[in-house]
């Protein structure tokens, strides 16, 4: 395994190393703004529905504007689309640190929404772009790895930093708000590897395409985006709140939460660089199914478990074993396309991912204020397991296909 990271990272191009440090940077602002921007609301004094109502604006918005992001991608190109991405998230971090108003928040992760579906909708494209057969799977995993190490230092820092910032023990306003400028700030250091890239114009993004380019694709695009959907349905029950979890049922310190998500994030890059090997072993889709299907009873052990060690220690090895999936699936996704449905359908997975965690986010919020967390754990697990059935009864038999067309022929009904 180590040998063949070696080989595929020496041919990495260095568009795909640009990118690879645009997406370290970016990863390491998004984790403290994960880690800290629920608390930051609640320590504003807004209870938890508005936190669910928060989580779930950027998901619609992004859900909303997938497909037409996706349509537009070949006429931004790759590069334009990241900057404009970028400026946008930057504006909306300002807005939540500067004027934490009721309406500025919510305004905001409008706002954020639209920044994330272009910096999100590049990203498959791009790796198969920069990258061919050889280091293709090996590219998805460094990237998804890198994203999640840096989120690693943003948990472990940004745990302290808000004792250094003013938090302290009770979790004031003044020490999160100084953790969400830090995200801002390291954010916006990726501007220097996006000017970098090159060849990433329009026309070398893609090719126009010709109307109706997708049709044959549809039975494809459609399962794809089904197994998605529901996936995403039971994430965003739990997913965008377990800080607010640990740190209402346990009452974790800031320090304590960020060094749990900081393992988590490590177990995770881990697990990211195993998923090449495992997908080896066992082929894409078996490899998918076994580590979702694996992470099932440690879910259900996090969210009922009386004590916090069974449930740390729980959280731990669940997103292990769920997030080693994520790239193998984004590869697997983008490799049964061709060029020009690439754009189409990675918007169109992100439709179904932000859309069905908008939702559930929006009805976690108030679930948890009548019912707390525990049912939430339940539907997730439902929902997930459902997933889990849908990808291998639906892709089992394209596992090894390597020609677009002929996957697409195989699920067309």
């Amino acid at each position: 395994m180590i040998r063949a990271y070696a080989s595929a990272i020496r041919e990495f191009s260095s568009n795909a190393r640009l990118y690879l440090a645009t997406s370290l940077l970016v990863g390491f602002g998004t984790g403290l703004l994960y880690l800290f921007f629920n608390l930051y609301v609640l320590s504003l004094g807004y209870d938890q529905a508005f936190v669910g109502l928060l989580a779930s604006l950027p998901a619609l918005v992004t859900a909303a504007a997938a497909v037409p992001a996706g349509l537009l991608l070949p006429r931004l190109g790759f590069r334009r689309a990241l900057t404009i991405g970028l400026a946008i998230s930057a504006m909306a971090q300002v807005a939540w640190v500067l004027y934490p108003t009721r309406p500025v928040l919510v305004a905001a992760a409008i706002v954020s929404g639209l920044g994330t579906v272009l910096l999100s909708i590049v990203s498959s494209p791009l790796l198969v772009t920069v990258s061919n057969e050889r280091t293709r799977t090996h590219l998805f995993g460094v990237q998804f790895a890198l994203n999640t190490f840096a989120t690693v230092v943003a948990s472990f820092l940004g745990g302290h930093l808000t004792k250094y910032l003013g938090a302290g023990s009770g979790g004031t306003s003044a020490g999160y708000r100084g953790v969400l400028l830090v995200a801002m700030a390291v954010t916006l250091a990726a501007f220097l590897p996006i000017a970098r890239l090159r060849g990433m114009a329009p026309a070398a993004a893609a090719q126009r395409p010709a109307r109706g380019h997708w049709r044959p694709y549809r039975p494809l695009l459609a399962k794809l985006l089904a197994v998605q959907l529901v996936a995403s349905l039971g994430a965003g029950m739990t997913m965008p709140f377990l800080n607010v979890f640990f740190h209402v049922r346990f009452h974790v310190s800031d320090a304590l939460l960020g060094s749990m998500f900081a393992l988590s994030s490590l177990l995770m890059g881990f697990a990211g660089i195993l998923a090449p090997w495992a997908a080896g072993k066992l082929g894409k889709v078996r490899a998918i199914v076994l580590s979702q299907a694996l992470s099932i009873p440690f879910l259900l052990a996090m969210g009922l478990a009386p004590v916090f060690g069974a449930s740390a220690g729980s959280f731990l090895v669940r997103t292990a074993l769920m997030n080693m999936s994520a790239p193998l699936f984004a590869a697997y996704s983008m490799g049964i396309v061709p060029t020009h449905v690439r754009p189409l359908a990675a918007s169109l997975l992100m439709l179904a991912w932000n859309g069905g965690w908008a939702i559930s986010a929006w009805i976690s919020g108030r679930v948890q204020v009548a019912a707390g967390f525990t049912p939430l754990f339940l539907i997730t697990a439902t929902l997930y397991s459902a997933s889990i059935v849908m990808t291998y009864v639906i892709f089992r038999n394209v596992e090894e296909s390597t020609e677009a067309e002929h996957a697409a022929a195989q699920l067309r009904e």
